[in-house]
């Protein structure tokens, strides 16, 4: 009689082992595969504001590109805004038009030079990466902002940002930088990983 009672007892201390067992190896796993859920999740959400940003830059020097005004530009891609892309509130647009005069003996002569520049939405992001010694205060205003005296204004020469053997003497180099705020949208960060929450994105054409 009392070893029918043993069995059944001895089998019921191995079940709640091995379920014991179940929950710690389950507790153990569980940050790993919640951390990588929300990585996922996060990451995929990244991506997806960064094709935004990247597919309106793209459209934004193809606008200036054909002669169309940086605020008709700033405009057209104010109404193709989508999720967290607003220039009201979380991304700015610049738009650089670089020009290598063509005027035979000008100060500026095959030198590339910041012909026009416009700014466009929130305060988000940093300044353009196309520099020059002092665009500040050398362009020109609405509609078009082109620098005045620009064969001959050696303060909008071009200091970085441009791409060499980009631009043939007389021609000229449209730019498109978007800055976005990207807000997280998972607690990834409070695991101690770095999650970008800004996106930038330049296009030439």
């Amino acid at each position: 009689m009392a070893l029918r009672h043993l069995r059944p007892t001895r089998a019921r201390r191995e079940r709640r082992d091995a379920s014991g067992q179940s929950m710690i190896e389950m507790a153990m796993i569980m940050p790993i595969i919640v951390t990588l859920a929300l990585g996922v999740i996060e990451l995929s959400y990244a991506l997806l504001d960064q094709h935004v940003v990247t597919k309106m830059t793209r459209e934004g020097a193809n606008l200036i590109s054909r002669d169309s005004s940086p605020a008709f530009a700033a405009q057209a891609l104010q109404s193709m805004r989508t999720g967290n892309v607003d220039f009201a509130s979380t991304a700015k647009v610049i738009f650089t038009v670089v020009k290598r005069p063509a005027t035979t003996g000008a100060p500026n002569y095959d030198i590339p030079i910041v012909y026009s520049r416009y700014t466009y939405g929130a305060s988000v992001g940093s300044g353009s990466a196309i520099t020059c010694g002092a665009c500040s205060g050398n362009l020109g205003t609405a509609p078009d902002y082109i620098a005045p005296n620009s064969d001959t204004n050696t303060a909008l020469r071009v200091t970085t940002g441009v791409p060499a053997n980009s631009i043939s003497t007389g021609g000229m180099l449209y730019i498109t930088e978007i800055y976005s705020s990207h807000p997280l949208i998972t607690p990834f960060d409070r695991f101690g990983i770095a999650v970008p929450t800004a996106l930038y994105s330049i296009a030439y054409f």
